[in-house]
C-alpha cells in the first residue's frame, strides 16, 4: 500500500512538471512569435519608408529635368576636355542649376573629376583632383552684386585687385587667374555671365603651382592650365551663341604684365560694380555633399571669415543614414584665414553603409 502510495505521488508531480514544461514552451514559443511579427512589421515600415524617400527623390528629379537649364549647354563637353587633356579623363559628376525669376539670377554648377585616378582609403582627403565649374546669367548688374556679397565675402572689384595675372580677350570681357599650392582659379565676367573654373589639385599632378609669384621663376601658365582652358571654352560657346567667332588663347593673354592694363581693367570693373556696402554673411556657405554612381561622396563648400584672423578652423562632417542616425564622422582643418577671407574646401570620401545625407559644424 505504502508503495502503491509513493507512486501516485511521483505520477502526480511528474504530471504537473511536464505540463510547467509544456505550458512554458508554449509561452516561449507565443514570445518568438510576436518577436518576429514585430520585427517583420518595423522591416516593412523600413521598407516602405525607403520606397516613398526613392519616390520622392525621383519625383523630385523629374521635377528638375523638366526645366533644364540652358547654361549647361554652354559647359565644354566631356570630348572636348578630352582633346585638351589627352592623358586625363575628366568625367562630369554632378551638374545643378537654379533659378532666381524675382532677381533674374540664373547659375549653373558643374564637379569634373579626373577618373584615371584610383581611390585611396588613406589619402582621400584632396587625393583625387576635382574641377568646380560656376556660371552665372544675369540680367541687372546691381542684383548681381547683391548675390555675390551673399554667398562670397570679397566683391569681384577686390578678386580682381588681388590677382596674379589679368587680361581682356576682347571688348566687354575682363579675366583674372589667382592660384595657391592647392590649385587655381580663373574667372572672367562679361555683360551678361561670370565665369569661373576652379581646380583642386593639392599634389599639383596636372599642373605645377609651387612657383612664386615674382622674381625669374616666377609662374607662367600655358596651355595645359585647366581653369584657363575650360573659362575660355566656356566664353567660345558664349560667343558662338551671339554668332561671334574668335581664335584667343586665353593664357596667353593673360600672361601679359599687370600693371600695363591694371587701370583699364579698374576702371572698367568699377563702372560695372557700383559701390554698395551691405551685411555679409559668414561661417559656412554653399555647403553640399553627393554620392556618385561609383559610391565616392564629395563634400565641398566655403567658409567665409569676418574680420578676425584665424590660425585654424576645425570643421566637423557627419555622416547621416536614411533614419539620420550617425554612421561615420570626419573632421578637417582650415588653416591661417586672413579677415575676411573666403577659404573654399572640398574633399572625397567612401562609406561603405547606407548613407542618405550629412551635416557640418564649426567645433572651435
Amino acid at each position: 500500500m505504502k508503495k502503491i502510495v509513493i507512486f501516485t505521488i511521483f505520477t502526480v508531480l511528474m504530471i504537473l512538471s511536464l505540463q510547467q514544461t509544456v505550458f512554458s514552451e508554449i509561452d516561449e514559443k507565443e514570445e518568438r512569435v510576436k518577436e518576429i511579427e514585430e520585427a517583420i512589421e518595423k522591416y516593412k515600415r523600413k521598407v516602405v519608408n525607403k520606397e516613398v524617400q526613392k519616390i520622392e527623390e525621383e519625383n523630385e528629379e523629374k521635377e528638375i529635368r523638366k526645366i533644364p537649364s540652358k547654361l549647361i549647354k554652354l559647359l565644354p563637353t566631356e570630348n572636348k576636355l578630352q582633346e585638351i587633356t589627352p592623358r586625363t579623363i575628366w568625367k562630369y559628376v554632378d551638374k545643378q542649376s537654379t533659378l532666381d525669376e524675382e532677381v533674374g539670377i540664373e547659375t549653373t554648377t558643374a564637379i569634373l573629376r579626373d577618373i584615371t585616378r584610383v581611390y585611396d582609403p588613406i589619402l582621400n582627403t584632396w587625393k583625387i583632383p576635382v574641377i568646380q565649374i560656376e556660371i552665372i546669367k544675369y540680367d541687372d548688374i546691381y542684383e548681381l552684386e547683391y548675390y555675390w556679397d551673399e554667398v562670397t565675402s570679397s566683391t569681384i572689384e577686390e578678386i580682381f585687385d588681388n590677382a596674379y595675372l589679368i587680361g581682356s580677350p576682347s571688348e566687354g570681357i575682363d579675366c583674372m587667374f589667382n592660384y595657391s599650392r592647392e590649385g587655381a582659379i580663373t574667372l572672367c565676367i562679361t555683360d551678361e555671365y561670370v565665369v569661373q573654373s576652379i581646380i583642386y589639385d593639392k599634389y599639383q599632378e596636372h599642373f605645377d603651382y609651387d612657383k612664386l609669384k615674382t622674381g625669374p621663376k616666377k609662374l607662367q601658365i600655358n596651355q595645359d592650365e585647366m581653369t584657363t582652358r575650360t573659362v575660355q571654352e566656356i566664353l567660345k560657346n558664349i560667343e558662338k551663341k551671339k554668332e561671334i567667332e574668335s581664335n584667343y588663347q586665353l593664357f596667353e593673354i593673360l600672361k601679359s604684365d599687370k600693371e600695363k592694363g591694371e587701370k583699364d581693367i579698374q576702371e572698367h570693373t568699377k563702372n560695372r560694380l557700383p559701390d554698395i556696402e551691405k551685411d555679409k554673411k559668414y561661417g559656412i556657405q554653399n555647403f553640399s555633399c553627393n554620392k556618385d554612381e561609383f559610391g565616392l561622396i564629395t563634400i565641398l563648400g566655403q567658409f567665409n571669415n569676418n574680420q578676425i584672423k584665424k590660425d585654424k578652423i576645425i570643421l566637423e562632417i557627419l555622416f547621416l543614414d536614411y533614419e539620420q542616425n550617425i554612421i561615420f564622422k570626419n573632421t578637417a582643418n582650415l588653416l591661417e584665414i586672413d579677415e575676411f577671407e573666403t577659404k573654399r574646401f572640398l574633399g572625397n570620401t567612401k562609406i561603405d553603409k547606407p548613407f542618405s545625407t550629412c551635416t557640418i559644424k564649426i567645433k572651435n
